[in-house]
């Protein structure tokens, strides 16, 4: 359900805000800030426009939004077409041009503040350095992210930025810890998803469990992540074969949403799957539109995530009345679980993730307690007005 457009206060400027997006991929914090900026259109009267690093498939869903321009200027979908120009004299002078028209547009248009939807945008904020605003950066990312960004990016970050809001204790502890950031620029304001939205999009008549041949009354774990490491897909595996070797007696199913391996990753996964001898009871599924409509289908939900700060898709699955077990370190997961809304083992235990696991399975009463405290804890701290609200806040607090 849509809310009404509040009324601007007297103390709110006439300034734009520039929302810079990392990428436009279907990915964790793109689409945070996508969800973000539909509730901000509806519920604030501040102009804005978005500045995204690279393209990504949610490009049109952006452009809906506000104006979309590229810092790195798009090239041709022809990849023999794009390596030539890529190598080319002309190309560099083409981008350089593109680079000083895009900064002349952005000085000329009244940007009051800057709001960079990541850690790792600090070549972006140099740039715009010639706007000369507060900039507000907002942090989803532990250390794999950071250190992968280099120390350079980090030094600009750190040097543009006057107010950090993170998605968990746990990154607020990072940066404050290992990072030098003083703890009173950081400001915890922990993740959400659009709840209704969210819900109208499940289809009930969908059936994954008969597309991926599960039986109506096996007992599904599911687990999701676009990454291959960080995400834990191996420890995906080592938790089935820990879960068939302690509950043997159980049908359980293992279903993985979301990512695309490469060619290496994926003969890596069917090797060991095979070789384990439980290729019929785990399914990895390639990136679909409908997540929400597999998670339905799950009964528990297994964070297997070496590194993650606020995973979305915990929430995700808790809306859904599913139990999340995770690990006890690695991320902000805990913060959401804490011991009502599932359980939290030591890191990378993955025989104390089976047991808990198997304990579901078994306990249909203390799987039903759990998923329905979780749910309850989305809806009353984590749907989008709540910390939507905390962010906007924020915003007309640095808003010059």
């Amino acid at each position: 359900m849509q809310r009404q457009r509040v009324e601007k206060g007297d103390g709110v400027s006439d300034k734009k805000v520039l929302f810079i997006n990392h990428d436009a991929s279907r990915s964790g914090a793109p689409i945070f800030l996508l969800n973000f900026l539909k509730w901000f259109q509806v519920n604030s009267t501040i102009p804005f426009r978005i500045l995204s690093k690279n393209s990504g498939d949610m490009d049109h869903d952006f452009q809906a939004l506000a104006p979309l321009n590229f810092f790195k200027r798009v090239l041709p979908r022809n990849g023999h077409l794009r390596s030539l120009l890529s190598a080319s004299r002309l190309q560099r002078v083409l981008d350089g041009f593109y680079c000083k028209r895009l900064l002349k547009d952005i000085v000329a248009d009244d940007i009051g503040l800057i709001y960079s939807n990541t850690i790792t945008n600090g070549e972006v904020l140099k740039f715009l350095s010639a706007v000369n605003c507060p900039v507000i950066t907002h942090v989803h990312e532990l250390e794999y992210w950071i250190h992968h960004s280099g120390p350079s990016n980090l030094e600009l970050v750190k040097s543009y930025t006057k107010r950090y809001i993170v998605v968990s204790e746990a990154v607020k502890e990072h940066l404050v810890s290992n990072h030098g950031i003083p703890v009173e620029l950081i400001e915890v304001i922990h993740g959400f998803i659009p709840l209704d939205s969210l819900m109208d999009r499940v289809d009930p008549l969908s059936n994954p469990r008969q597309e991926l041949n599960i039986a109506a009354d096996a007992f599904i774990v599911g687990s999701s992540g676009m990454e291959t490491w960080r995400k834990g897909k191996d420890l995906f595996i080592q938790l089935a074969i820990a879960v068939r070797a302690k509950g043997g007696d159980l049908p359980i199913h293992f279903v993985w949403v979301g990512g695309h391996c490469n060619a290496t990753e994926t003969y890596q996964i069917r090797h060991d799957l095979h070789h384990a001898g439980i290729t019929d009871q785990v399914h990895f599924v390639d990136h679909v539109t409908n997540p929400m409509d597999y998670y339905r289908q799950f009964d528990v939900f297994a964070m297997v995530s070496r590194e993650d700060p606020f995973p979305l898709v915990n929430l995700e699955a808790a809306a859904l009345g599913k139990p999340v077990v995770c690990f006890d370190s690695g991320g902000g997961s805990p913060e959401f679980v804490e011991e009502d809304a599932g359980f939290v083992v030591p890191y990378l235990d993955i025989n104390a993730m089976a047991d808990k696991l198997i304990l579901l399975a078994r306990d249909n009463r203390l799987r039903e307690e759990l998923g329905t405290r979780g749910c309850v804890k989305v809806t009353e701290n984590h749907d989008i007005p709540v910390g939507a609200r905390r962010i906007l806040d924020v915003i007309e607090q640095y808003l010059g």
